[in-house]
């Protein structure tokens, strides 16, 4: 039975060395050799013995000591996500966890705490990361972690009871950021009569009025439309994303920047989308500036877009025939939106009143196309088939009620039960 330095019996196993460190000696079944832990601190030291006896009675194995979190995090991926997910949503699970990477990557896995974990989800908030973003990297890591207590690496997930309290604080006064996500009929009219004599004015009208999303309409081949039906085929999107791993799955020592066109993540967004006349006229439109730019190119046009081998109808493409990629249209938007400032700003000048400024970019056409579905009383399972959303509850998010809409809807149950058909309240005697 070991003792400390003043003579004082630790117990069996255990003993204090001369720099003042206790160590605890043990023997794992099937090793003549024995094990050893140390600590300056008997009672966790005590623990940490305990802690790896029970890891072998639980059949434990002891991979956990070979891998920081940083390097079980390749290997996870490796194992499990790689080839079995989007390559887009391979860069979503990296990039969640390279933001926590600086406060736990290092950490031993079989030395990572809960401490650790609330360490790394405070110090995301200290450096200013949004409460969406620490949410997804607090999940990816709960993943990680369960996935190494699945493998009987480590006998619980240090993430368990980690819970994220959600900011009551309102900084914006939530009618108006309600407002500013749709466009406003006179901002419709505004927007597209800049852009009536731009290259992409059929893109952005299109959008409006059918709701798909940039990369979705970007991805378009003329054979998705079917002019008879009145109807577009929905199910492929093109997006520009970052490789972290090789066809062997290994890291890559630099990341690289690839274009793809993909099938969309979720079966909701398979879909196929009725037009209205004006969105037909607008194809046709559109069709006649790629035959006029592909007369002017010859047979130089399309030699630089690597999709057109397997997409060779491409709706949407730049003049000498390149690749439009999505983030093109939002440049675009910025352009026209600012001469439209411009010009407002003057106009206000002279006026002597305050600009009338608005944002405007592609997604914003969506919300707004998802509004007018409902301000017309379409059914909510309705809509969501035509945008592709997974559930009614994701349509009344992008649902914006105009604040005209809402009072027009008032006015309709005034008349019904106006205050003449209201029994009068009875005076007490």
């Amino acid at each position: 039975m070991g003792k400390s330095l003043k003579g004082k019996e630790l117990g069996s196993g255990l003993s204090q060395r001369k720099d003042g460190r206790y160590q605890a000696k043990y023997y794992i079944p099937g090793s003549p050799k024995p094990k050893y832990l140390y600590d300056r601190n008997l009672a966790k030291l005590k623990k940490k013995r305990d802690l790896e006896k029970a890891k072998y009675i639980l059949g434990y194995n002891d991979k956990a000591k070979k891998y920081k979190v940083s390097e079980w995090f390749d290997e996870w991926m490796k194992l499990y996500k790689i080839g079995r997910i989007k390559a887009n949503t391979v860069r979503g699970y990296v990039d969640g966890f390279e933001r926590g990477a600086d406060f736990i990557g290092s950490v031993r896995l079989d030395c990572l705490t809960p401490s650790h974990i609330y360490n790394m989800v405070e110090g995301m908030q200290s450096d200013g990361y949004a409460e969406s973003s620490v949410v997804h990297t607090l999940s990816i890591v709960k993943q990680l972690l369960q996935s190494a207590v699945d493998n009987q690496m480590i006998p619980m997930n240090p993430c368990k009871g980690i819970a994220i309290e959600k900011s009551e604080k309102v900084t914006v006064d939530p009618i108006l950021e309600d407002e500013s996500k749709i466009l406003q009929p006179e901002e419709i009219k505004t927007f597209l009569d800049a852009a009536k004599n731009t290259r992409y004015y059929e893109l952005f009208y299109i959008i409006l009025n059918t709701g798909m999303r940039i990369g979705e309409i970007t991805a378009l081949c003329w054979s998705d439309i079917d002019f008879e039906c009145h109807r577009i085929r929905v199910y492929k999107t093109l997006n520009r994303t970052t490789i972290y791993f090789d066809e062997g799955k290994n890291r890559l020592e630099k990341p690289e920047s690839v274009k793809q066109i993909t099938t969309p993540k979720k079966k909701a967004s398979y879909r196929w989308i009725p037009m209205t006349e004006g969105v037909e006229l607008a194809f046709h439109s559109w069709e006649k500036k790629q035959i006029a730019d592909k007369e002017k190119s010859g047979s130089s046009w399309g030699k630089e877009n690597p999709f057109l081998k397997d997409f060779p109808d491409l709706v949407f493409t730049t003049q000498p025939g390149g690749v439009f990629l999505p983030q093109y249209a939002n440049a675009e938007c910025s352009r026209i939106i600012s001469i439209i400032e411009k010009k407002e700003i003057e106009l206000a000048e002279k006026e002597n009143r305050e600009p009338r400024l608005y944002e405007v970019y592609p997604h914003k056409f969506r919300h707004t196309f998802v509004t007018k579905l409902n301000e017309s009383n379409m059914s909510p399972f309705t809509v969501s088939k035509i945008v592709g959303h997974t559930s009614v509850n994701m349509t009344n998010y992008y649902t914006h009620l105009e604040q005209d809409y809402v009072a027009d809807e008032f006015r309709k149950f005034a008349a019904k039960y106006d205050e003449g058909k209201v029994p009068a309240v009875p005076e007490k005697e």
